[in-house]
C-alpha cells in the first residue's frame, strides 16, 4: 500500500515538473528577446535624435540662405536705382556736349559768311590804324580763347561722359553677377528644402516603426502573461489532483488495515475452537495467512494520475525597412507654338515680381517663363541658367514670338524673357515691379535661345 501511495505521488511531481519546465524555459527566452527589443528601442531612438538634429542643420542653412537672398534683393534696387541716375547724368552731359557743337559750328558759319579773319597777321595787316590794330588783336584774343574754353569744355565733357559710361557699365555687371548669385542660391534651396522633405520622409517611416515594434511588444508582453496565468491554474489543479489522490490512497489503506484485522480476528476464533495438534494450528495459521496474503495482494486498486496538457508558445516580430530614391530624366524634344505661348504670357502683365516665386501670385523672371511654358505644354528647368540649355541658341535678332531671351553671358545668365517679336519682349523684371512688355532699346539682351 504504501509503495502505491509513493508511485502516486511520484507520478503527480513528475507531471508537475513537466508543466513547469517549459515554463521556466519559455520565461528566459522572453526575457532576454525582451532585453533585445528594448535595445532595438533605444537605437531607433537615438537615430530619430540624430536625424531631428540634421533636420533642425537644414532649416537653420535654409533661413541663412532666405536671409541673404532678402539683402542681395535690397543690394540689387539699389544697383539699379543708382544706375538710372547715371544714365540720367549722361543724357545731360549729353545734352550740354550738343549745344557747344551749334555753338562752335555757328561762331565758323560767321566768319565765313561775314569775311572775319581768325589770323593775328591778317588782322593787323587790315587795321586802318594802330589803335585799330590793337583793338582788331583783342578781339581775336578774346575769340580764340572763348574757343579754346568751349574745346576745353567740351573735351571734359566728353570724357565725363566716357567715365559715367564706364560707370554704368561697371554698376550693370555687378546687377548682373548678383543676379547670378540669386539664381544659384534659389537652386540651393529647393535642393536643402528636398533633402529636408526626405529626412522627415525617413524620420515618419522609422517612428511608423518603432510604434509597430512597441506595439508587438506589448502583445507578447501580453500573450506571455496570459500563458503564465494558464501555467498557474494547471499547476494548482495538479497540486489538488495530487492532494486529492493522496487522501483516497490513504483511504484505501486505512480499509485495507481494518478488513486485515477483522479476518485476523475471525481465523484466531476458529483456530482456537478446531484445532486437534499445534501442527494442525500452524498448517492452518498458515493457510490462513497465505490467504489473507493471497486476498490482499489479490486486492485491486485504482490508480488516477492526472494529465497536464503541453505547453506552448509562439513569437513572431516583424520589421519595416523603407528607403527612398529619386531620379531626374531630362526633358523630350519639343515643338514650340509661338502664337500660343505669347498668348498665355499675356495674361498675367501686371503680375507683382516675387523673388521665388512660380505662380499668378507672384513670379520672379524664370518662374514666370517656366510656368508659361508649363501652360501650352512644355516642361522647362526652374532656373535661369537651367533655361539656357532647353533648346538652340540663336541672335537676338532672329528671335521670333516665344523664343526665350537671356541677360549675361552663356551658363551664368542672371534674366530671361519671352520674345513677342519686333525687338519686344514680356518678363517679371524686379522687386517693386510687375510683368510687363519692354524692348531691345531699353534693356537689350545678350543672346537668345530657340526651344525645340
Amino acid at each position: 500500500m504504501k509503495k502505491r501511495i509513493l508511485s502516486l505521488l511520484l507520478v503527480s511531481s513528475i507531471v508537475l515538473t513537466s508543466a513547469a519546465a517549459p515554463t521556466l524555459v519559455f520565461a528566459s527566452d522572453f526575457d532576454n528577446k525582451i532585453e533585445e527589443k528594448n535595445k532595438e528601442i533605444s537605437d531607433l531612438q537615438n537615430q530619430q535624435a540624430s536625424i531631428q538634429s540634421q533636420v533642425a542643420a537644414l532649416e537653420s542653412d535654409v533661413a541663412a540662405i532666405n536671409e541673404k537672398a532678402q539683402t542681395l534683393l535690397q543690394q540689387q534696387g539699389d544697383l539699379r536705382a543708382d544706375s538710372e541716375k547715371l544714365k540720367q547724368e549722361i543724357a545731360d552731359l549729353k545734352v550740354r556736349i550738343e549745344k557747344r557743337e551749334e555753338a562752335i559750328q555757328k561762331q565758323a558759319r560767321d566768319v565765313q559768311v561775314n569775311g572775319q579773319s581768325t589770323n593775328f597777321i591778317d588782322a593787323v595787316l587790315e587795321a586802318d590804324s594802330l589803335t585799330d590794330a590793337i583793338g582788331r588783336v583783342q578781339a581775336m584774343t578774346t575769340i580764340v580763347n572763348a574757343n579754346k574754353d568751349l574745346v576745353d569744355q567740351q573735351k571734359a565733357d566728353q570724357e565725363a561722359v566716357e567715365a559715367k559710361k564706364a560707370e554704368n557699365d561697371d554698376k550693370l555687371a555687378e546687377i548682373a553677377a548678383n543676379q547670378f548669385e540669386l539664381e544659384t542660391q534659389l537652386g540651393d534651396l529647393q535642393a536643402k528644402q528636398a533633402d529636408l522633405n526626405v529626412l522627415q520622409a525617413e524620420l515618419a517611416v522609422q517612428q511608423a516603426s518603432k510604434e509597430d515594434e512597441k506595439a508587438d511588444l506589448e502583445k507578447q508582453k501580453e500573450e506571455y502573461e496570459a500563458e503564465q496565468a494558464r501555467i498557474a491554474a494547471e499547476e494548482a489543479a495538479a497540486a489538488a489532483a495530487r492532494e486529492q489522490a493522496a487522501q483516497e490512497a490513504a483511504a484505501q489503506e486505512a480499509a485495507a488495515a481494518e478488513a486485515a484485522t477483522q479476518k485476523a480476528a475471525a481465523s484466531s476464533d476458529s483456530s482456537t475452537s478446531n484445532s486437534t495438534t499445534p501442527s494442525a494450528t500452524t498448517n492452518s495459521s498458515s493457510t490462513t495467512n497465505n490467504t489473507q496474503g493471497d486476498s490482499s495482494q489479490g486486492g485491486g486498486s485504482t490508480n488516477t494520475t492526472p494529465s497536464t496538457p503541453a505547453n506552448n508558445s509562439n513569437n513572431n516580430q516583424g520589421s519595416n525597412n523603407s528607403g527612398n530614391g529619386a531620379s531626374n530624366t531630362p526633358a523630350p524634344a519639343q515643338t514650340v507654338n509661338g502664337s500660343a505661348i505669347v498668348a498665355e504670357a499675356m495674361k498675367y502683365i501686371g503680375t507683382p515680381y516675387v523673388w521665388g516665386g512660380t505662380t499668378p501670385d507672384g513670379f520672379d523672371c524664370s518662374g514666370f517663363t517656366q510656368y508659361v511654358f508649363a501652360k501650352v505644354g512644355i516642361s522647362l528647368p526652374r532656373v535661369t541658367y537651367a533655361q539656357e540649355f532647353s533648346g538652340t541658341v540663336i541672335s537676338i535678332n532672329e528671335a521670333k514670338a516665344g523664343d526665350l531671351l537671356f541677360w549675361g553671358s552663356r551658363g551664368s545668365t542672371h534674366h530671361v524673357a519671352i520674345a513677342l517679336g519686333n525687338g519686344q519682349y514680356v518678363h517679371a523684371p524686379t522687386p517693386g515691379q510687375n510683368v510687363s512688355v519692354s524692348s531691345y532699346s531699353y534693356y537689350s539682351p545678350d543672346f537668345a535661345v530657340r526651344v525645340n
